[in-house]
């Protein structure tokens, strides 16, 4: 229960916190005095999404007075955005997972088994992906005078690494589960064909921007 309670505590901050990040914007009258490059480039505005064998997740940064420092809080965002990403589409695929394969729910509850999931493999997941890029923009304050910094971060999580971190889980989840090899393959492959349906809805909208 007390480990349930933390992961729930955690959930909500991230959703807070999130939250926060997203309305963080230069006042009206604030001066740009400098763009890493020009104009801010699309995938800026990017929700997570999947495309070319990767899930993308953005971060963005709070007003810094120093780059490094700007950089370095955009990674975290982008780092907390990935793990309710990650921990939404894992309750989808279990959800899909129990509906197609007649699952009661006392046999894989599909929001115990993601939050496990998460508590479990997400913070390897997520610590072994890479931002691929920042951008970043200096600012003057209208109000101070004083410059400040603002960055984005695009994180990239390996497609192959998340379908194998499944595979992994399901299986030592199997005597607890009181499943037969064969059904924790069913259950795997239920996953593998959620996840490439996140890929290829990801990349038709892609393709239709």
């Amino acid at each position: 229960m007390r480990t349930l309670s933390v992961v729930v505590a955690l959930a909500a901050v991230t959703c807070l916190f999130c939250a926060k990040k997203q309305t963080v914007q230069p006042p009206p009258g604030d001066k740009l005095l400098w763009t890493s490059e020009n104009p801010r480039p699309a995938w800026a505005y990017e929700t997570p999404k999947a495309t070319g064998g990767e899930h993308i997740v953005v971060g963005m940064s709070y007003k810094y007075a120093d780059e490094k420092s700007c950089r370095d809080d955009a990674e975290r965002d982008s780092r907390l955005r990935a793990t309710r990403y990650l921990e939404t589409a894992v309750r989808d695929a279990f959800e899909r997972i129990t509906a197609e394969l007649g699952l009661a729910s006392t046999v894989l509850n599909p929001s115990v088994a993601s939050r496990d999931y998460i508590e479990m493999n997400s913070q390897a997941v997520i610590q072994n992906s890479e931002v691929a890029k920042f951008y970043v923009e200096k600012w003057q304050s209208s109000e101070t005078g004083e410059p400040f910094f603002l960055s984005f971060a695009r994180l990239v999580l390996p497609d192959a690494q998340m379908r194998e971190s499944f595979s992994n889980y399901t299986n030592r989840k199997k005597q607890e589960w009181n499943m037969s090899q064969e059904q924790i393959q069913r259950v795997n492959d239920v996953f593998q064909q959620y996840w490439q349906s996140k890929k290829t809805e990801g990349e038709s909208k892609q393709g239709g921007e």
